[in-house]
């Protein structure tokens, strides 16, 4: 008796070194953009979820201030004023505030958020925000491009700024 050798059939074959193939790319791929996700300092962990800003006015008591006889400083209104993150420095992705206040605008004006790099020209941030009562706003913004960063907030129809805030991103 003579053994024949064990012939797979040849479509099995092919569909086996596909499905091996079809792994070893996959795997590879999904390393790659892995990888270039971390690179660009975007993970779940640097992304905590947006928290609606509230626009209930806070009131504080104050003691009663002693009388003065100095002459009272010619009011010019209130400025305009951009708050600092907290620390200035923030990591590439994380959220964090801008909040100040733009007398000179009315309710429901439309505020552009502006940044600066180094010596650059001021350049529109891709965040809008609405004006409150008293030009007031907040919103939250992130980015993942480190470095020191200049924000402000700009209306583009006066031409009005806030005083611009430097963040350290990274």
């Amino acid at each position: 008796m003579t053994s024949r050798p064990d012939l797979r059939h040849p479509a099995a074959r092919a569909f086996g070194w596909l499905t091996l193939i079809g792994v070893a790319l996959g795997i590879a791929v999904g390393l790659f953009f892995s990888g270039a996700l971390t690179a660009t300092g975007v993970t779940s962990a640097d992304l905590p979820p947006l928290a609606a800003p509230t626009s209930a006015p806070t009131t504080t008591a104050t003691p009663k201030a002693a009388p003065t006889t100095e002459a009272p400083e010619k009011d010019e209104g209130p400025k305009p004023k951009l708050s600092p993150v907290p620390g200035d420095r923030v990591a590439p992705g994380e959220r964090f505030p801008i909040v100040g206040v733009l007398p000179t605008v009315d309710k429901g004006t439309v505020l552009q958020v502006q940044v600066k790099d180094s010596d650059g020209p001021w350049d529109d941030f891709p965040v809008t925000v609405a004006a409150t009562e008293g030009g007031r706003f907040e919103t939250k913004i992130y980015t993942s491009r480190t470095g020191e960063r200049k924000f402000r907030v700009t209306d583009k129809a006066s031409g009005d700024s806030t005083p611009d805030i430097t963040v350290t991103i990274g």
